[in-house]
């Protein structure tokens, strides 16, 4: 007896101590329980979170801490509610948000007086002058990025709005083309204090000259559709402290970009340039008195240059880049010939490290490759990889450990049926969230096969032609309710009701899709898609006649397809959310 009761109580010992030994998420401090939540979405946590007790209630509610909000674009009914009740209760708490355009129709911008950081997407031009004139009045304000779905109206009064916002230090502006560039005039005693400008769209030379002139504490430049204008540039004023530039450049003479380049100040450390079509470019001695003079203190000289070929040998040209100057500084490069069609070749020349491009595309090589690029083991960095060509994958050494989206363009998977498999060798599939399909005629059994390799794409893009002649399988069906894809863009010619059927039948959990329609065939197919696609709430349809949107108005009214819903033109199309 007093044995089974000392095994008892050592068993409830030992019991006790494991109890002890497990901690919950409720034992954390609440320091803890904060540092975590910094890196979930703060909207999620919210809804998770807030009505579990009163102790998580108040963690919410009687917080003096700094929030950073994304807030995506969700269904209407859901983005009102986040508006009403966790964007309202926080305003003077935050200090980051990441927002669509929907987001200022609900809060003037000058609300949140601790915001540091803006991000707004999808804003059309005409509504950048007022948000722009509603941060003025923000204290702290020192960082900005505008994702524009137009081309800039009126450019110079944008970038003369930016110029006020006297305590920014970062901008990103992200536009398409489009619109007249007409440079602003040369600042004098400029004092602002913006430190790193990123400009995603076209922009001529001579305007970039104008902007600098009002940037005299900038650090960092990025211009990805630079191009020139054939004129000299009389005044020419590079901020001083300018350290690092990345240009993509298009049509610029390279005596233009060395006089840009020659008045740059000698602290420039870091200067990549991708250029195309114009051999001024690749020429070894050129580069060499331009940096000997004018850029002593350079460290990373990052060259890519693309050029199209007609049995073109460049090799005297190449052998130039590998002088005891640039070995000395070590700076190496690398080249292929690719394939860009059946009938058309072309040459890419690069440096080899550092090669940091956020894109990168690998292209069907041909002839002997005298390539480092097949050779040896090579780390890219890219986050979006772009296959392009008839590609024998595992022939190739390079990894892009990195990369989160991919795009697969014209494989010809039909003749290289390994192509699929042999991915896996160069990316890490788990990885990839964004995957386009372009170009390429597959069979359903081959479009699901690709995407089984992808379990964690949430948007996918295609415009090429699935064979919808195989018939319905165990795998399609463990597809349709496995896969994470919620946003899907069909880049293709009105797409036929039966191809809509498929797509739909294999993604049920879409929230958002672009897709241009047969128009004889339209309310059949949009009293469809709103019936079938229970979680769609955003909803963009290309290439509608302006006609068109009262027949849809109406179509929705009479048969109450959706309720509460915001409709506008974009683009030559018409979007809808609800």
């Amino acid at each position: 007896m007093k044995r089974q009761r000392n095994k008892k109580i050592i068993e409830q010992n030992v019991n006790n101590k494991k109890k002890l030994s497990i901690t919950q998420f409720e034992d954390l401090s609440n320091e803890l329980i904060y540092e975590i939540f910094d890196y979930i979405d703060y909207c999620l946590i919210y809804e998770i979170f807030v009505k579990l007790n009163l102790r998580f209630h108040s963690l919410f509610y009687e917080s003096n801490l700094s929030l950073k909000i994304n807030f995506p674009l969700t269904s209407k009914t859901i983005f009102q509610y986040r508006c009403k009740y966790i964007i309202n209760s926080n305003i003077k708490r935050i200090i980051s948000l990441n927002i669509c355009k929907y987001f200022l129709e609900f809060f003037s911008i000058n609300l949140f007086s601790s915001l540091k950081s803006l991000t707004v997407n999808q804003i059309q031009s005409d509504k950048i002058s007022t948000l722009l004139s509603n941060l003025i009045c923000l204290p702290n304000f020192s960082s900005l990025s505008i994702y524009s779905s137009n081309y800039f109206q009126d450019e110079n009064s944008i970038y003369l709005s930016i110029f006020r916002l006297t305590k920014l230090k970062f901008c990103k502006l992200t536009f398409p083309s489009g619109g007249e560039r007409v440079p602003l005039p040369i600042a004098i005693d400029s004092y602002h204090k913006l430190e790193r400008l990123i400009i995603n769209g076209h922009c001529r030379l001579e305007q970039l000259n104008s902007i600098l002139s009002y940037l005299p504490l900038l650090q960092h430049l990025s211009c990805q559709y630079l191009y020139g204008t054939g004129r000299e540039c009389k005044e020419i004023q590079i901020p001083k402290n300018l350290t690092s530039i990345h240009l993509t450049i298009y049509r610029i003479l390279f005596e233009e970009m060395k006089l840009f380049l020659s008045k740059i100040s000698s602290r420039l450390k870091v200067f990549r340039i991708k250029t195309f079509d114009n051999d001024d470019y690749f020429h070894a001695e050129q580069w060499k008195d331009l940096i000997v003079c004018h850029m002593p203190c350079l460290c990373i000289f990052d060259l890519q240059y693309t050029v199209s070929i007609d049995k073109d040998n460049r090799q005297l040209l190449i052998d130039r880049f590998s002088s005891k100057f640039w070995i000395e500084k070590q700076w190496f490069f690398d080249y292929y010939y690719y394939y860009n069609d059946e009938y058309s070749y072309y040459f890419n020349f690069f440096s080899i490290v550092p090669y940091r491009y956020d894109e990168y595309t690998l292209h069907e090589k041909f002839n002997e490759n005298k390539s480092k690029l097949y050779k040896s083991n090579n780390i890219n960095f890219a986050r979006h990889l772009i296959l392009e060509g008839c590609l024998k994958t595992n022939q190739y050494s390079i990894q892009f450990p990195r990369a989160t989206k991919l795009t697969l363009k014209d494989n010809n998977i039909q003749k290289n049926p390994l192509f699929i498999n042999h991915m896996k060798s160069i990316v890490p599939l788990l990885q990839i969230t964004e995957l386009s399909i372009k170009d390429n005629v597959l069979t359903i059994n081959q479009f699901i096969e690709i995407l089984c390799l992808f379990p964690n794409v949430q948007t996918l893009t295609l415009s090429n032609k699935i064979q919808l002649g195989s018939k319905r399988t165990n795998t399609r069906r463990l597809l349709s309710r496995n896969n994470r894809i919620t946003h899907l863009i069909i880049d293709d010619d009105e797409c036929q009701f039966a191809y809509i059927d498929f797509l739909i039948d294999l993604f049920p959990y879409l929230e958002y899709l672009e897709i241009s329609l047969d128009e004889n065939h339209l309310e059949k197919i949009l009293r469809f898609l709103f019936l079938k696609l229970k979680y769609l709430f955003s909803l963009f349809l290309l290439n509608i006649n302006y006609d068109t949107i009262e027949k849809i108005q109406t179509l929705i009214k009479n048969e109450n397809l959706i309720t509460n819903y915001t409709i506008e033109r974009i683009h030559g199309g018409l979007y809808l959310w609800w």
